[in-house]
């Protein structure tokens, strides 16, 4: 077995070359990033590298887990079928993770030898701090969808500008340090004149200096920069909030996820998290419900940003419709109105010091003025405007007197542009007061997603086990695998509840007295249950040397250092073939302790040679006191024939047939009894199925049986 290894450069890695080591380090900053990313088993972050997929960054981790641990997966699963069901229990248990780290990161978890105790011991507590909160919480479907919403967290994106605020400057060194922080996200723009200064600061909503050169000037009406003191200390938030808020915007769902688990942590009792004082979770929580998807405040947060909002969006709409009425107004109460003149105005009429137009024009004042006020208190109604903003509207309509009325286009674009200015300094006033609460907890917030990524994977393991019911495993010193009421788990995943099944091979608590045989045959009916036997025995050892638990009520398991699994050959093999299974069982020479589990190996060559061959091989397992054996067999009266070494037989028969002519098999085995095949059960089972003269035949057949 290799010894742990530290691991100095990427091109120690198997794989990594200098074209990969170069993206590797582009897309990280620096080799040691890259590297650091590797050996934790980053496999998100690695696959975003240009021509590194999923595989290739898993097997990257992999070799870099290896060396640091000083054990690989082929240190203890010795065969290709043996991987293969690791790789279908590890599948299994991936779907009962619900974030794409977890199952990434299962997919670094392999089992041990036993030698490598002290791994599989941290691994055991590992899991084991999350058993009673999987048993707690794996039902809770509000905490489940809440781990599911959590992700790795989005960096700000690269094209993130904020165009309607600029930093302006005569001072080339203010101009350099402003760019060298701001300039990415905002523009920075040298002015040489004070004309130059106002005529670029027209165009923006909010103007920055850090430099007091124009600030005594006499400023035009409607410009008011602001002005900084100290470029060095001038924080983020204050310049630009959108960044801070953007991060935030960008991973709200997930942040507020991992809050509200902290919290459903802390009201059970359990603390896993403490990054976050109860005080501070609170303030961030309220705090982020306020930030919109977009990074802006959300609506009703604010009722002055909720009312200048409204008021721009329907501004049009309520003009034309105020104006509609109003000119309605005007047309009727013109086809109704008589002009009544006055002894006075009659004398002036008639002298010439009046003219009939000057006394049509008083009347048609008094009517146009009364419904521009109308108009105007409708606006200034319906819109909520502020005192500043009714006499805005003054600017709005002509003087002199129009049919129909109609608004001046230029002063209406003039008054939407203001109320807009007002609306972006409020709305930037909010950000910045939005953006300063939440930027202190950047960075608690980034160590609080990683960490509840992490928690994700032992949540899952725990999770897995509590609706399994699997239980921690006792580790004893001798050869011995022994259980009760153990589930093959690939069984109960595909239907449910399944009969238990008890059974103990060397030596443990479970093995009965004088049965502690380590290399036993196990005979039995066809479909018994014998390759589900198999299957749980390996879900067993390989579960319990990850760490895990272990389909069993109650479980004993002694060191095993290397693990062989042969499953079911689908037929003769050919000479080559034979020629390789039998090489892969010549480490048996070898002294470590194995397990080797074999379903029918027989059915590698004819009868008589597969007897005497497993003979050999049962032989030669036998001598070692740290191995073990579980080979499933229907030669094992011959095999017996042509061993001299004590091995056991075990056996699972069939009991009779149930009301549905079923086969009643009892699926533990029976210790120390060669399995008698069931033909004449079978035979049974057709003469009552059938009639005439097929049931006449098997009647036939029976009556052999019974001779």
């Amino acid at each position: 077995m290799a010894s742990s290894q530290q691991i100095s450069g990427l091109r120690e890695l198997n794989g990594i070359g200098e074209r990969v080591a170069c993206r590797l380090v582009e897309h990280f900053g620096s080799e040691d990033a890259a590297l650091q990313a590797i050996l934790e088993g980053d496999i998100a972050s690695l696959s975003e590298v240009n021509g590194v997929s999923h595989t290739f960054a898993l097997s990257l981790a992999r070799d870099a887990r290896a060396r640091a641990e000083g054990c690989a997966i082929s240190d203890f699963l010795k065969t290709k079928e043996a991987l293969d069901l690791y790789s279908r229990l590890l599948e299994l248990i991936k779907t009962f993770a619900h974030t794409p780290h977890a199952r990434d990161k299962l997919d670094l978890f392999y089992p041990f030898p036993a030698s490598r105790m002290d791994l599989i011991q941290e691994r055991r507590a590992f899991v084991g701090a999350y058993l009673e909160l999987a048993d707690v919480l794996s039902e809770d479907k509000a905490f489940l969808n809440l781990l599911s919403s959590v992700k790795k967290l989005r960096s700000i994106p690269g094209n993130l500008r904020v165009r309607d605020r600029i930093i302006l400057s005569g001072d080339q060194k203010t101009l350099d340090s402003a760019r060298e922080k701001f300039q990415a996200f905002l523009p920075v723009q040298a002015v040489e004149s004070f004309s130059e200064f106002v005529d670029l600061a027209r165009g923006y909503s909010s103007v920055i200096l850090f430099d007091d050169t124009y600030l005594s000037f006499d400023l035009p009406e409607g410009l008011e920069p602001e002005f900084f003191q100290d470029l060095s200390r001038a924080e983020f938030w204050q310049i630009l909030p959108e960044v801070e808020l953007a991060f935030f915007a960008r991973n709200l769902d997930c942040i507020l996820a991992c809050l509200n688990i902290t919290s459903t942590l802390r009201a059970e009792g359990f603390d896993f998290f403490e990054e976050l004082s109860e005080e501070e979770l609170e303030t961030l929580k309220a705090a982020l419900l306020k930030v919109g998807e977009d990074g802006k405040p959300v609506e009703g947060f604010d009722p002055e940003l909720d009312r200048l909002e409204a008021a721009l969006k329907n501004l049009d709409s309520v003009l034309t419709s105020a104006l509609n009425e109003a000119n309605q107004r005007m047309n009727r109460t013109l086809e109704a109105s008589s002009l009544t003149l006055s002894g006075q105005e009659l004398i002036k009429l008639v002298s010439g010091g009046m003219e009939i137009k000057d006394l049509l024009a008083k009347e048609l004042h008094r009517v146009y003025t009364g419904e521009i006020e109308a108009v105007k208190e409708e606006l200034a109604e319906k819109l909520k405007f502020q005192k500043l903003e009714k006499l805005m509207l003054d600017s709005l309509f002509s003087d002199e007197i129009s049919y129909p009325l109609r608004v001046e286009q230029a002063q209406l674009q003039l008054f939407r542009q203001k109320l807009n200015m007002s609306l972006e300094k409020a709305r930037l006033t909010r950000k910045r007061e939005l953006a300063q609460v939440i930027s202190t907890f950047r960075q608690p917030v980034e160590r609080l997603v990683r960490e509840v990524l992490d928690f994700d994977l032992g949540f899952s393991i725990a999770f897995f086990a509590a609706q399994f019911r699997l239980k921690m495993p006792e580790t004893i010193p001798d050869a011995g695998i022994g259980f009760e009421e153990g589930e093959n788990l690939f069984l109960k995943a595909r239907y449910g509840e399944i009969d238990p099944v008890s059974y103990s091979v060397g030596k443990t608590s479970f093995s009965p007295e004088g049965l502690e045989n380590r290399v036993v045959l196990l005979s039995g009916v066809n479909s018994g249950g014998k390759t589900s036997l198999l299957e749980l025995l390996a879900q067993c050892v390989i579960l319990g040397h990850m760490g895990f638990p272990v389909p069993a009520k109650e479980l004993e398991l002694g060191p095993v250092e290397e693990f062989y699994y042969f499953g079911k050959s689908k037929g003769t093999l050919d000479a080559g073939a034979f020629e390789t299974t039998l090489k892969q069982f010549s480490v048996l020479s070898e002294a470590s302790g194995k397990l080797v589990l074999a379903d029918e190996l027989e059915s590698i060559t004819e009868p008589g040679a597969s007897a005497r061959i497993i003979a050999g091989i049962l032989e030669y397992l036998s001598r070692s006191e740290e191995s073990l054996g579980i080979f499933v067999s229907h030669l094992s009266e011959l095999i017996l024939e042509n061993t001299g070494t004590d091995i056991r037989v075990d056996g699972i028969e069939a009991e009779g047939l149930d009301s549905s002519l079923e086969l009643i098999v009892n699926r533990n085995p029976v210790y120390n009894r060669v399995a008698r095949s069931t033909p004449e059960l079978i035979v049974e089972r057709l003469l009552r199925k059938t009639t005439g003269k097929e049931q006449e035949f098997y009647a036939h057949l029976k009556g052999k049986f019974q001779n």
